[in-house]
């Protein structure tokens, strides 16, 4: 069992007051989010719920709304992760309580950052919870950092990038939170397979050197993977968040968030790190071509309007690919071009992203 949820499992036995254990039954509910440990996610909320009620306590029912959001955004619901988390702000706010109140800034951030809403608004949460969190909550300010260093990343501002990603990694090693410091670790590389494949469509990287890049940035997780230290469970569910600082492609989509529906996803990371449900191993490169073709169809039939370009643009390029491979000239012409917009709107993304980057500053010392 992860640490954090060991220790939060010893405060709930341990604790005197009703609040206060349903503060902490809410609180493992986010937990069980983060570490992926979906099975467990409905009995863990149901006892969170009554708990709350019988508390009648307004900060167990903003840390239980803030679960309900956590849970939402793993659960791959990217999109209704969002309220939730609101109201546990406006409670926070009413209350006075700067330490729940950079805990949902951080997460606003994150949510917001999947679904490449305006930079700026994005920003502000960050920074918010990067101002309250160091004195109040410092996991809340190291979530926010990874998810500023994701953007820069995703900006093309590499050193940046560094050293907010080195100062989340302190804080997250210093508070011994190891579920977040192994998302830093297999963000940073997802997220640079999202800069390899972002240069193929600008025409920087030929086929050879995409497959080159890939597969050292492969190993790179792996080797990571090992030494922070991940759970089985972690390391077993990372191919499948693989798209982003949540940034896992990112929008209804692949939530890193808790629940347990495969049918949403999102882009990679944000937190982890995480995209839409494409044929990232497509079988037909096997021979399987009708496995190819039924995997393939699966895709387009969940890319959604709200789906944001990156994510939409690795599938069309991956449908382009399947349909070279089964001799589909007209679908593989399609699929290139919806390719290409989408490669287009999220280039300008991109842009918008690095202005609003350099007009804020950074938030790491």
């Amino acid at each position: 069992m992860p640490n954090l949820l060991r220790r939060n499992e010893r405060a709930i036995a341990e604790a005197a007051a009703t609040a206060e254990r349903a503060r902490l039954l809410a609180q493992r509910v986010t937990l069980l989010a983060r570490h992926w440990h979906t099975d467990e996610l409905p009995q863990a909320l149901r006892a969170a719920e009554a708990a709350v009620r019988s508390a009648n306590d307004a900060r167990a029912q903003a840390e239980l709304e803030l679960a309900r959001g956590v849970a939402a955004y793993y659960g791959a619901d990217v999109d209704a992760a969002a309220a939730p988390v609101e109201r546990a702000l406006e409670t926070a706010l009413a209350l006075g309580d700067p330490g729940l109140q950079a805990e949902c800034e951080a997460r606003l951030g994150c949510i917001h950052g999947t679904l490449q809403r305006e930079p700026a608004q994005v920003l502000g949460h960050l920074k918010r919870a990067v101002t309250l969190g160091q004195p109040h909550r410092p996991l809340a300010a190291a979530r926010a950092l990874y998810v500023v260093a994701t953007l820069y990343q995703e900006a093309e501002l590499m050193d940046q990038s560094v050293r907010h990603y080195r100062r989340a990694t302190l804080i997250a090693r210093r508070e011994n939170d190891e579920q977040l410091l192994a998302a830093l670790h297999r963000y940073m590389t997802l997220a640079q397979v999202q800069q390899v494949r972002r240069a193929r469509a600008a025409g920087r990287l030929d086929e050879e050197q995409v497959k080159q890049s890939l597969a050292g940035l492969g190993s790179a997780q792996q080797l990571s993977s090992v030494l922070s230290g991940e759970d089985e469970r972690a390391v077993q569910a990372a191919p499948r968040r693989d798209a982003a600082p949540g940034r896992r492609a990112r929008t209804r989509r692949r939530g890193a968030g808790c629940g347990g529906r495969p049918r949403r996803t999102r882009r990679p990371h944000l937190g982890g790190h995480h995209r839409a449900r494409r044929p990232r191993r497509l079988p037909a490169h096997c021979g399987r071509l009708l496995d190819a073709h039924r995997i393939g169809a699966l895709a387009e039939s969940e890319l959604e309007p709200g789906y944001a370009d990156y994510a939409r643009a690795v599938v069309h390029d991956s449908l382009a690919e399947l349909a070279a491979l089964i001799g589909r000239s007209d679908r593989q012409a399609r699929h290139a071009e919806l390719a290409r917009a989408a490669w287009e709107n999220d280039r300008r993304y991109c842009g918008r992203l690095r202005d609003a980057l350099l007009a804020q500053g950074p938030l790491a010392d």
